[in-house]
C-alpha cells in the first residue's frame, strides 16, 4: 500500500519546536536576514510513521534542468521560478528502505521537502548543469509570492527583486558575468546595470533579457507597512 503520505499538518508543530530549541539560540542579525529552513520528510509505508529533518539555508539551489524535466518540458519551453518552487514540492518514492521505527530492511518510503521558513532575504542560485543544458531558458518575476510554499504562518512569503547576477558564455566554466541592482531611495526605486567598470541606469526588461540569470536576490516586502 503506497498510497501512505505523511502529515503535513505536522510542518507548523515542527517549525514552533525546532524555532524554540534551536533558533532562539542562533540569534544574530546575518541569520535573521539571510536564514531560512526546510524540513526533509520522510514516511515509512510499512509502519506508517514520519521522521522530519529540519535544516537552515542561506541559499535555494534550483537545478534547472531537472526541474525541466519534472514539468515535462521540451527544450523550448522555458522554466519559470515558480516551476522551481513546485519541482522542490515534489514527492520521492525510495524502495529497499531502512525503517529506523519498525526495522524492516525492505520498506518503501515516501518523501518530500516543506520550505518551514523562509529569510529576509532570498538568494536563489541557478544550477544549469553542463553543455547545452547550461541554457535552459529561465523566466523570473520582479514580484514574487509563495505563500503556498512555506509552513509557517509569520513567515515571510512577498518579495521583491533587488539584484540579479547574469552569465554570458558557453558554460558555467568560463565568461563574463555582469549584475543588476535596484536602488531605492525617496523617489522610489531604478535599476542599475554594473558590467566591469560601467555603471548605467537600466530597467526591468534588460533585467530579463539581457544574458542568463544565475544568482537572483529578492528581499521580502513587508505587508504590515
Amino acid at each position: 500500500d503506497n498510497d501512505f503520505i505523511p502529515d503535513e499538518r505536522k510542518l507548523e508543530e515542527v517549525y514552533k519546536d525546532f524555532a524554540n530549541y534551536y533558533l532562539s539560540k542562533n540569534k544574530s542579525i546575518i541569520f535573521d536576514i539571510f536564514y531560512g529552513c526546510t524540513n526533509i520528510v520522510t514516511g515509512c509505508v510499512n509502519c506508517r510513521t514520519e521522521s522530519h529533518n529540519v535544516q537552515v539555508s542561506n541559499i535555494l539551489f534550483f537545478p534547472l534542468e531537472e526541474v525541466r524535466k519534472f514539468r515535462n518540458y521540451n527544450n523550448e519551453m522555458p522554466v519559470n521560478i515558480y516551476d522551481c518552487f513546485e519541482y522542490n514540492r515534489r514527492i520521492d518514492v525510495y524502495h529497499s528502505y531502512y525503517c529506523n521505527y519498525c526495522h524492516n530492511n525492505n520498506s518503501t518510503a515516501i518523501s518530500f521537502t516543506r520550505h518551514l521558513y523562509t529569510p529576509k532575504v532570498i538568494i536563489i542560485n541557478l544550477n544549469r548543469g553542463k553543455g547545452i543544458q547550461f541554457h535552459v531558458k529561465f523566466n523570473f518575476e520582479e514580484f514574487l509570492d509563495i505563500r503556498n510554499y512555506v509552513a509557517a504562518r509569520d513567515s515571510p512569503y512577498k518579495y521583491e527583486l533587488i539584484g540579479v547576477i547574469c552569465h554570458f558564455g558557453e558554460s558555467g566554466m568560463g565568461g563574463h558575468f555582469i549584475a543588476f541592482c535596484k536602488h531605492f531611495d525617496y523617489m522610489g526605486s531604478k535599476w542599475y546595470k554594473f558590467n566591469d567598470g560601467m555603471v548605467n541606469e537600466s530597467n526591468f526588461n534588460e533585467v530579463q533579457t539581457v544574458g542568463m540569470p544565475y544568482v537572483l536576490f529578492y528581499s521580502y516586502i513587508d505587508i504590515a507597512n
